[in-house]
């Protein structure tokens, strides 16, 4: 879980400081000058939030941006399916087609339905999926993503009540700021579409790390030994 939110709010300092550096670019009245003022709000009420979290307070926090980190992996991961899906579709494969689409509502629980049955469905069309670049072990991504996404839902009422408003604060920014980056992602190629540098620059600082699941450790057995004649 540690992994989920240090890499998301990596990427949010990164596409704070490449903001900041395209102001020119991206004004405050533009769409993308907004995205960019979500991201960097974000940034900012996450500062305090250090590796070594020991209080309860910072504790609460680090669940509010595990929520909206494994909700973000989650939906990276059923839209790479779903462009998969479609370049399959393209090509002509017609058995795939009406299969892996985004969830119309934007709630939690449509997210995970929806999550569910796209695992569900992927392994007959696991081969296919894998042939136009989705990586082998994708179903064990969207899995261990839809484990830890259930998880934080279940468990988000434990929240102290005291801290339930800084909690909600924090989480809301850190949603927006991940639905920002969402949209930054179709607004900036666009933008400089022929600009390689930025391009490039872009592509390096928008880039959040995967998570990658762990297998368990298969006992070894050690062989008995011989006994000496």
């Amino acid at each position: 879980m540690e992994h989920k939110i240090s890499s998301l709010v990596a990427t949010f300092k990164t596409v704070d400081a490449f903001g900041t550096t395209s102001t020119a670019d991206f004004l405050p009245v533009s769409l993308g000058g907004q995205q960019f003022a979500l991201i960097h709000t974000a940034v900012t009420s996450t500062a305090t939030l250090g590796a070594g979290q020991v209080s309860g307070a910072e504790q609460t926090h680090s669940a509010a941006l595990g929520k909206v980190a494994c909700r973000f992996h989650l939906h990276d991961d059923m839209i790479a399916i779903t462009n998969a899906a479609h370049s399959l579709v393209l090509l002509g494969n017609t058995s795939i087609g009406g299969k892996f689409l985004m969830p119309h509502s934007n709630g939690d629980q449509a997210l995970l339905n929806s999550a569910r049955a796209f695992a569900a469905d992927a392994g007959a069309f696991s081969a296919a999926l894998i042939s136009v670049g989705l990586p082998a072990d994708f179903i064990a991504h969207l899995n261990a993503d839809i484990t830890a996404f259930e998880s934080l839902i279940t468990t988000k009422g434990s929240a102290l009540t005291g801290q339930a408003g800084a909690t909600g604060g924090l989480a809301d920014a850190a949603h927006k700021a991940a639905v920002a980056l969402h949209v930054l992602k179709t607004i900036v190629p666009n933008t400089y579409k022929n600009n390689p540098a930025k391009l490039a620059a872009w592509a390096t600082a928008s880039h959040v790390q995967k998570h990658t699941p762990v297998p368990r450790a298969t006992p070894t057995t050690t062989p008995a030994a011989t006994p000496a004649k």
